[in-house]
């Protein structure tokens, strides 16, 4: 059976504002050589573009400030713009606890692909794999500008 969602967490020492200034950031996990204006409206879309990974729009779903983020893309189609059957979506759970900030991210719908299924399972290998990387630079960015407003 087709494997339809990742879910992986973080525990973050940073600020919760820290942390939701950078996880409300539409396709902040996606790798951009040039600057992206940022739009945090519902409905808009960015289009962050890299020379190795290529062109990857990202649509704002839903953000309720400092809990919950929601974005579409199309991780399996590189160069191609978001439409039905090409999009994963991409939520953030945002949570404070007494000492730190845990991040869950669950991306789904890799099973509702119009892919083959071997790309489909590259897309949850390869996700899987991508989502603890950028998990682990989220924390490192977050605990870093943490420690810099501190000092």
């Amino acid at each position: 059976m087709m494997q339809d969602v990742i879910e992986q967490e973080i525990s973050i020492s940073a600020d919760l504002e820290q942390v939701w200034e950078l996880v409300s950031v539409p396709g902040w996990w996606v790798p951009s050589d040039v600057p992206v204006p940022v739009d945090r409206t519902p409905g808009a879309s960015t289009v962050r573009k890299s020379d190795k990974w290529g062109s990857f729009p990202v649509e704002v779903v839903e953000l309720t400030p400092r809990n919950y983020a929601a974005f579409r893309w199309a991780s399996q189609f590189p160069n191609a713009e978001l439409a039905a059957g090409r999009t994963t979506l991409v939520e953030f759970f945002i949570s404070e606890t007494q000492d730190a900030v845990t991040v869950r991210v669950r991306e789904s719908g890799f099973a509702g692909l119009d892919a083959t299924e071997e790309v489909k399972q590259a897309g949850v290998k390869d996700n899987t794999e991508g989502w603890r990387e950028e998990l682990d630079a989220l924390r490192k960015s977050a605990e870093n500008r943490s420690s810099a407003t501190t000092e």
